[in-house]
């Protein structure tokens, strides 16, 4: 996994295999995530106000599409 690469969560972790991700940065041994899919739009008041990020551990990620 690599800076760029699109990534989902691990089929093991059920209820969450339909999140889709694309890898923005480094955090040490994991990576920052921003989170594209329609399920991970922050709340706002009134709207969205953009989207999730999260720092994920490589073993819970499956690599969808390489850059």
């Amino acid at each position: 996994m690599k800076l760029g690469d699109l990534v989902k969560y691990d089929k093991s972790l059920s209820g969450l295999e339909n999140c889709m991700g694309l890898i923005i940065g480094l955090d040490g041994q994991a990576f920052v995530v921003q989170w594209i899919d329609r399920h991970s739009r922050k709340r706002g008041i009134g709207a969205s106000t953009g989207r999730e990020t999260s720092v994920e551990l490589p073993e819970f990620l499956e690599v969808v599409s390489q850059t």
